[in-house]
């Protein structure tokens, strides 16, 4: 073998390790500290109205983080925009048991049931990619069997964060947001019922 086809093969045969190196990590969808971060403002049922109310008193914090400082407080009736959100959990796990046409998964595929899109719908993962499939969480026709939910990685940040921009221009996170006009299936436009 002349040194020219030794460094021919040994290119191709890192190559084919590489390329099987990737495919190991498409196995499960990324995560930042065990954690799954699906990124939006609003998660589930609706549509969010641009600008939403405080109930109460809401401490906003620098980062999304519990940990991280309070660094402005809403004061109750206070208006604040929402710019940034993210949904943190750790996905649950789970094998096809019947194979599917819409979307193409066959007996045997491990999926990820992320975050959730209203009425038990959800964003199902495979294969790197997402969709969202015809059924419901624990329809009959749900072709999937679920994992026992996996353990919450010690200290790891979950919950659903909004990043909110009040009336002063200062911005920061909330956690488990609660105000009024959050959504359109919460009431009248003016948010007062």
């Amino acid at each position: 073998m002349t040194h020219k086809n030794f460094l021919f093969g040994l290119i191709i045969a890192m190559s084919m390790q590489l390329m099987g190196c990737t495919s190991a990590q498409t196995a499960a969808p990324s995560l930042q500290d065990g954690v799954f971060v699906a990124q939006g403002i609003c998660f589930g049922e609706g549509d969010c109205f641009d600008e939403w109310r405080a109930f109460e008193p809401v401490p906003v914090r620098e980062r999304a983080d519990p940990a991280s400082p309070v660094i402005a407080t809403v004061a109750a009736d206070e208006w604040v925009k929402p710019i940034d959100g993210q949904l943190r959990f750790v996905p649950l796990r789970g094998v096809v048991r019947t194979a599917t046409q819409k979307p193409k998964l066959a007996v045997g595929d491990v999926v990820y049931m992320l975050q959730p899109l209203g009425e038990g719908f959800y964003v199902l993962w495979h294969g790197g990619k997402t969709f969202e499939p015809e059924w419901a969480s624990g329809d009959e026709n749900e072709p999937i069997t679920w994992d026992p939910p996996a353990p919450e990685p010690a200290g790891a940040v979950l919950g659903w964060w909004v990043k909110v921009q009040l009336s002063n221009g200062q911005s920061g996170w909330v956690q488990e947001p609660s105000f009024e006009c959050m959504g359109k299936l919460q009431g009248s436009e003016g948010c007062r019922q």
